[in-house]
Formats: C-alpha cells, sequence, structure tokens
C-alpha cells in the first residue's frame, strides 16, 4: 500500500500495458483519475483528467496534495483503449504529520545498486531521495536517523522529591536477592553508595553528541561534562554546589540572561551503512518507475478489464502489510533492522518521568 503524508502527498503513477506481461502501451486519450474516502464514502477528487501528466509512453501520473484526513483512499483510473473501457484501482493510506513525526534526520543516500544518478535533474533526486528516505525510515521503525535538538530542563535529579530524609541523612531502597531493602546514606559518605552522581539532569535521549550547553548565558566548559546511559547530563567538575545544574530557571528570560539553563544536542541513533545503501537502491528503482522504465517496484494494479475479460494481478498485500517493498535487497536490510515489523521506538509514559521544555522556532 502507498502511503502518503496529508498535505504534502506525492506522485500517483498508472503504467498501461498492451496485454498482461507485455510492452507499455498509451491509452486513447487522458485518462480521469477520482479518489474517494473508502470510510466515508466520500470523493475527494475528481472524476478529472486536469493536471493529469504522460511523461512517456504507457505511463501516466499525477501530483496529489493530499489536502485530506488521514485514512485509507481509493484511486481510480479510468480511460479507453480504442473503444474499450480500461480502468485501474489502487488503495493508498494518508497519514497525518503528528504520526510520521518529524521525518528522518539527518539520512544520506549510500552508494546502492543505481545506474545513471548522476544524470538526473535536481528536482528528480531530491524527489526520490525524499520518498527512498521517508519510506525506508519508517520501515525500520522510525528508529534511525540523529536529530538536532535544543531544550531547556526542568531542574536536575534531587533526592529530596525520591528519598526520605532523616537528620542529616536518608534511607535509599533497593531490591537484593528479590527482597527489598533500605541502605542508610548518611551526612558526609561518598556519593558512590547512592549509586548515582551527585549531579545530574535528564535530556531526552539517547543523546549521541552535545553541542553546547549554556548556564546563566555562559557557555559551559565541554571537559565538565558527560553524558551517561544516554539520557543523563553529568557534571563531573564542580567548585561547590553552585557550580551543579540548577534545580529551576526563569522560563521567562531568553538564554543569554542568567537564572538559565539551555542544552543542545543531537538526539538519535546513527543510520546504518547498509540502510543507506538501501535507501539508494530504493530511490533509483523510484525513478525508473516515474520514467515509465522497467524496475523492481511491485505492481499495485488490483485488476484489469480489458475487451470483456477480467485478469486479477497477485496480491502483494502480505508484502506491504509487514512493511516491505517486494525488493529482496531492501527488504533484507528492512528485516535485519526491524524483524518483528515494529512502528516505532517502544515508549513509555510515567507521571515520574522528568520532563524538559524544547525549544521548537527559532
Amino acid at each position: 500500500m502507498t502511503t502518503f503524508q496529508s498535505n504534502i502527498g506525492g506522485t500517483l503513477n498508472l503504467l498501461t500495458y498492451a496485454f498482461l506481461g507485455g510492452p507499455l502501451q498509451d491509452l486513447t486519450g487522458t485518462p480521469t483519475i477520482t479518489i474517494t474516502n473508502l470510510t466515508t464514502s466520500a470523493v475527494v477528487l475528481g472524476p478529472t483528467a486536469v493536471g493529469v501528466g504522460h511523461p512517456a509512453t504507457g505511463t501516466y501520473t499525477y501530483t496529489w496534495t493530499a489536502p485530506v484526513a488521514a485514512g485509507q483512499y481509493l484511486v481510480v483510473w479510468d480511460g479507453f483503449s480504442g473503444v474499450d473501457p480500461e480502468q485501474a484501482n489502487e488503495i493508498i493510506s494518508i497519514v497525518s504529520s503528528s504520526a510520521i513525526g518529524d521525518g528522518p534526520c539527518s539520512w544520506a543516500l549510500g552508494t546502492g545498486c543505481c545506474d545513471g544518478w548522476d544524470e538526473l535533474s535536481d528536482s528528480m533526486q531530491e524527489q526520490a531521495t525524499q520518498y527512498a528516505t521517508l519510506v525506508l525510515w519508517a520501515a525500520t521503525g522510525r528508529q534511525y536517523g540523529e536529530c538536532q535538538m535544543v531544550v531547556r530542563p526542568c531542574g536536575r535529579f534531587c533526592d529530596n522529591n525520591t528519598s526520605f530524609y532523616y537528620s542529616d541523612g536518608f534511607w535509599v531502597p533497593y531490591i537484593s536477592g528479590g527482597v527489598w531493602r533500605n541502605c542508610w546514606c548518611g551526612s558526609g559518605e561518598p556519593s558512590c553508595f547512592k549509586c548515582k552522581p551527585n549531579c545530574q539532569v535528564w535530556l531526552p535521549g539517547p543523546v549521541s553528541a552535545i553541542q553546547e550547553v549554556l548556564l546563566d548565558g555562559a557557555v559551559v566548559d565541554p571537559d565538565t561534562y558527560r553524558v551517561d546511559d544516554g539520557v543523563w547530563l553529568v557534571r563531573t567538575k564542580q567548585l561547590d554546589d553552585e557550580d551543579c545544574w540548577p534545580q529551576c530557571q526563569n522560563y521567562d528570560l531568553p538564554v543569554t540572561e542568567e537564572h538559565t539553563f539551555q542544552v543542545t544536542y543531537t538526539r538519535g541513533k546513527p543510520v546504518p551503512a547498509a540502510l543507506t545503501n538501501a535507501a539508494k537502491t530504493l530511490a533509483c528503482e523510484y525513478v525508473k518507475a516515474c520514467q515509465g522504465q522497467a524496475c523492481q517496484l511491485p505492481g499495485r494494479i488490483q485488476n484489469i478489464a480489458r475487451q470483456g475479460v477480467s485478469v486479477t494481478m497477485a496480491s502483494i498485500d502480505d508484502v506491504l502489510k509487514h512493511g516491505l517493498t517486494g525488493i529482496k535487497t531492501v527488504d533484507d536490510v528492512i528485516m535485519a533492522l526491524n524483524p518483528y515489523g515494529l512502528k516505532g521506538p517502544t515508549l513509555f509514559y510515567s507521571p515520574d518521568a522528568p520532563v524538559v521544555r524544547t525549544t521548537t522556532w527559532p
């Protein structure tokens, strides 16, 4: 099933053949396209031939921005071969921008199996790259790609919120041999007894690199902090307790002022080389399909009616419903990186989890 993002869409393609398995052949005149919402049965486009392109023999295209709500839609092409009516259809899925998220960050095409890429126009290269990286990013569980984040953390991890203080010490619960026990951490005891650093703040991870830390409007020396477990920003060198990350900050002030705290970092997992190579292969097959050339992309036509004879194509639903492409070399990579067909990284929500305020503009 083809997937488009709402209000972005993409190019719909129709390939017409002289006979099943034969050469491409033009229709008589320009076909019309009709798009219907399968849930409401409402026609959202057409029937219309306006905007239908004819880039090559037997190849027709329509660029649709998908200005519709998320859901499944039926695309129907109608035309004539001489006086005989011809019809083809496919089901496409429209997803909202929130379902896709920010899309793949820091993806670049690898070498892949591709001929003639350098001869393509810049616009065609960009279109094919966007298609291939989005499809493979989603197919591998939306887990690869490193995006830059700018956050203003909400205080550091504090024992005052999680432990019971008594006099100058406190109890830290832990499990040993399946039994809950309490560990006494008195005043002046080494910090290692707490099994955590004295000064740390939580960041949405995984954190792959820190670009800059601003504290009270000044850049913090990168030699004075590290990242633990991909989420904890730890202060490693402090002259006194005031050098620790702040317990709170003034969110009304810009980060150039005092009483502010901001972290700029790269979040995410690097894209494996095998995956970028697979994206190049998929991008090239997409270009071939757009140009009406033979390609490895599986056909999505469900049936063809010609001179009273109806032919049903072999179903590829079993392939597509698992997020695969039908290209073996590409699908091998998808299965290796996402063997259980997960739609996205595993998430958990807890009212006790730390929070940050993320800067989204400017």
